[in-house]
């Protein structure tokens, strides 16, 4: 069996190798097409990969000087965090203001009594008001966890509950509003007021609201003057030098209770002053007439003494306007009240007294200002419609703070429209004021020029491997991967000799190195800590002339914090007024960068150019394959034709030797 031989499946001849070695000739053609082929894609894919490095140094370029750039962005740094935060908006203008926070705004908290763990919260309707807002639930019945699962569900904007299990058998039911302010109060109604009260989150109160009647004035320490202390039009004026009280019905007791009072102190519109007296009164003299002539006498005169007015009494300003009057006639200072240009409230709480209260003393010794006031009145700001909370957590209030010796008021500890461009948080009281700082982001700004410099020196080695053959090019390029490293191998000296990137490099380099226009004359990169490294040691070193930037990042926050509008002009500056920037070291870069990286730039081109190259590289290989095909086939037809034949005659000569060594026997 050994000796059988099947042309074109196995063969004693061993033409198999035969074909494959004439077929290894015959695809030289095939192998260097493929050879092109790949070298084509590898020189595409350099230029795509320098097309995103491109495109990195000109997006970075760009943020440097377009609407977005962080020269116009804004920081809010506050002397002390812990009291006040901000964040500035790019609106936001340049100017230090101090603030003091006397009181952070909050929301109704109220926390009930110890209720039974198995506490059963009966069914009804149930109403929570905050401010002008509320959240009704039809609740079915159940224990206090079901009920507050029940209205936390209802995610509402405006009021939560929280259970707290204080022992193994006792909970505690607290009811939170959402909202912050004074108007924002938390209020129950229907079977929510039931449950309050039942629960021992609130208890009914005697009514504190009480308002001054500013027609009703009396005597402080001296009698009122009538011609100086008027009531018109529901306003009270106490007038320069005038003094007057007002005076509840029956003195209350302090505990809790806020005097508010809506006040205005306002500069005369005139000094007052003294004039010339008139003189005597000289009567007419009398006439003589005849016919129709009439003949007036002389009028008399009396010579009066030239007059000299009375010297202007000194000016007196005293802020100090507002007592507390108590059950005894005693007056205590309230805080003073400085002049406006409106009404301004005044709120003071007067438990910081000990006595009862029994009225307010107004008293104007200034010579040059008025008082007005519109409204006295003193409140328990814990009550609401006629309930008090029994164990609040917090009660809803305003936020307070001064700002530059202003009072302002808000709702919130979130405040948006004192400062333009700038939120302010409050965080809690002090007697300290906080200073807020609005300046340049400078962190930011360096953060973008480091990042186009970093692409600025990625696209600049991607330059200097394409276009160099030499080995250190790769090798001072410490911060490569393994995988970069073996890629720049691949494509070193790629584009050598290839004058678009040996001119982009040198244009690339000659934009940092520049001066460009300042307000302050010419500045260059240099003097604020970016340079070329040329300059390393003292003797010559190939490696660092390759157009590399480094960053003195010392020299550069220097230059943020004492030159920050000479950087911002260095890398974009609109020098003829037209609201367009058209200088700097960015606008150059992206002018250098636009016409390679845009819609049938450059880069664009040279890929187009390989994609054909490449197309006819592929037709070409296909038809050499269909044609060495075609050639493998026909040898291995014809060398099995010769196996065949030369089968057939070991056959017919073995045939002739067995017949004639028959015929010798």
């Amino acid at each position: 069996m050994s000796d059988i031989s099947i042309p074109g499946v196995s063969s004693k001849y061993n033409t198999q190798k035969l074909i494959e070695d004439l077929m290894k000739i015959e695809r030289i053609p095939v192998d260097r097409a493929q050879e092109r082929l790949t070298e084509l894609q590898e020189q595409k894919s350099a230029w795509q990969d320098l097309n995103r490095r491109l495109l990195a140094v000109r997006e970075s370029a760009r943020n440097l000087f377009s609407f977005q750039n962080p020269f116009n962005a804004r920081v809010a740094n506050s002397s002390d965090n812990s009291i006040l935060t901000a964040l500035a908006s790019r609106e936001a203008v340049e100017e230090t203001v101090e603030f003091t926070v006397k009181q952070t705004a909050s929301a109704d908290r109220f926390m009930s009594a110890r209720l039974p763990e198995n506490y059963q919260v009966p069914a009804g309707r149930y109403i929570f008001k905050v401010g002008e807002e509320q959240l009704q639930m039809d609740y079915r019945g159940g224990s206090l966890k079901d009920f507050s699962d029940n209205l936390n569900r209802r995610n509402s904007t405006i009021v939560r509950s929280q259970l707290v299990p204080v022992t193994s058998s006792e909970r505690i039911l607290v009811i939170e509003a959402l909202k912050t302010g004074s108007d924002n109060r938390l209020i129950f109604e229907q079977a929510a007021e039931t449950l309050a009260l039942d629960a021992g989150l609130v208890a009914k109160s005697n009514e504190s609201d009480q308002n001054l009647d500013l027609a009703r004035t009396g005597t402080f320490a001296k009698p009122s003057d009538t011609g100086k202390v008027l009531h018109a039009d529901g306003i009270l004026q106490v007038k320069a030098g005038a003094e007057t009280a007002l005076r509840l019905g029956a003195p209350t007791e302090t505990r809790n209770l806020i005097l508010e009072v809506e006040i205005w102190v306002r500069e005369q519109a005139s000094p007052p002053g003294e004039s010339a007296p008139s003189g005597p009164g000289i009567p007419t003299t009398g006439s003589i007439s005849y016919e129709d002539i009439t003949i007036q006498s002389a009028p008399s005169e009396a010579i009066m003494p030239e007059w000299t007015p009375p010297p202007e009494p000194p000016r007196v300003d005293d802020n100090q306007i507002l007592f507390a009057i108590n059950d005894s006639g005693q007056a205590v200072a309230l805080p003073e009240t400085r002049p406006s240009g409106d009404y301004q409230t005044v709120t003071v709480p007067l438990s910081l007294f000990d006595e009862q209260f029994a009225g307010l003393g107004i008293r104007n010794n200034n010579t040059h200002r008025d008082v007005s006031i519109k409204s006295v009145r003193v409140f328990d700001p814990d009550a609401s419609s006629g309930f008090t909370p029994v164990n609040a957590v917090s009660t809803s209030r305003d936020a307070v703070l001064e700002m530059s010796g202003i009072e302002v008021i808000r709702p919130s500890n979130a405040i948006d429209d004192l400062i333009p461009g700038v939120t302010i948080n409050l965080k809690k009281a002090s007697t300290t004021p906080v200073e807020l700082q609005i300046e340049p982001d400078r962190e930011t700004v360096k953060e973008a020029i480091i990042s186009m410099v970093g692409n600025y020196n990625r696209t600049m080695a991607e330059l200097n491997v394409l276009s160099r053959r030499e080995e250190s090019v790769i090798d001072e390029l410490e911060y490569l991967t393994e995988d970069e490293v073996k890629t720049f191998e691949e494509r070193l000296g790629m584009f050598q000799g290839d004058s678009t990137l040996t001119q982009m490099r040198s244009t690339m380099s000659r934009i940092m190195m520049d001066a460009y226009p300042t307000r302050d004359g010419a500045s260059i990169l240099a003097g604020f800590g970016i340079s070329t490294n040329s300059q390393a040691g003292g003797g010559y070193d190939a490696t660092r002339l390759r157009g590399y930037l480094e960053i003195d990042e010392k020299k550069l926050e220097d230059a943020l914090t004492n030159n920050f509008e000479l950087v911002r002009d260095v890398f974009g500056r609109d020098t003829d007024n037209d609201l367009i920037i058209d200088s700097g070291a960015a606008v150059a870069m992206d002018n250098l960068v636009r016409p390679y990286v845009e819609t049938g730039g450059i880069v664009s081109l040279k890929t187009r150019t390989i994609d054909t190259m490449v197309s006819r590289e592929q037709t070409t290989i296909a038809s050499l394959e269909v044609q060495l095909t075609r050639k493998e086939d026909d040898l291995k037809r014809k060398y099995g034709m010769m196996e065949s034949a030369l089968n057939q005659m070991e056959s017919t000569s073995s045939a002739w030797t067995n017949f004639t060594n028959q015929n010798q026997d």
